[in-house]
């Protein structure tokens, strides 16, 4: 039997693989959780339909992604719970979705960093934030859906945080503070 699949998903820029790396490096986490990189199974086994060109990325092939991450799940050993790490992660099968989020103004700081983002990738990013976009995709999929706000929160403070949500949910408790709706940005969208 599999245990908890949990994906964490989020715009660019929230914290996710930062999390998940940790995860897979601390020696409390690491046997207690596989995780799973969608960007970088998407790229390693070529599950993608094409680029785009304009947004500067590739279009994961989504029904090839879903058997190949059902197979790895299936593959997961007996007792541990699996992280679905990717901002498309909501739209696979998982027992319940986390959202990571930040605040638009810090997301710009933090993607302008990335030699990689545009301008406009970093706009296009930091709107969909303010507006919501991955947390109503969420919703839209799942009814475990939970939400941490990481604008100013340490490393280690957003991992207790992922933790606590599992583990409360896993004991069969609804951790009521992560509960979505709380956080709203709409006036940090860049006209």
């Amino acid at each position: 039997m599999t245990g908890t699949v949990i994906a964490l998903t989020g715009t660019p820029g929230t914290g996710k693989t930062t999390v998940c790396e940790f995860i897979k490096e601390h020696s409390l986490y690491r046997d207690k959780y596989r995780i799973i990189d969608l960007h970088k199974l998407i790229m390693d086994e070529k599950l993608y339909t094409g680029r785009d060109e304009i947004r500067d990325t590739y279009n994961a092939d989504m029904e090839r992604l879903r058997v190949r991450v059902t197979e790895l799940i299936e593959q997961t050993p007996v007792g541990m719970d699996t992280i679905l790490e990717g901002h498309i992660s909501h739209y696979l099968p998982a027992d319940v979705i986390i959202v990571l989020r930040a605040s638009p103004i810090a997301l710009r700081k933090r993607l302008g960093k990335r030699r990689e983002y545009s301008y406009e990738k970093v706009k296009e990013n930091s709107d969909a934030e303010a507006l919501d976009v991955i947390l109503v995709e969420s919703v839209e999929t799942s009814d475990r859906v939970f939400e941490i706000n990481t604008t100013d929160m340490n490393l280690i403070s957003v991992i207790k945080s992922v933790v606590e949500i599992i583990d409360s949910l896993k004991k069969g408790k609804v951790p009521e503070e992560y509960l979505p709706g709380k956080i709203d940005w709409i006036d940090q969208v860049e006209l």
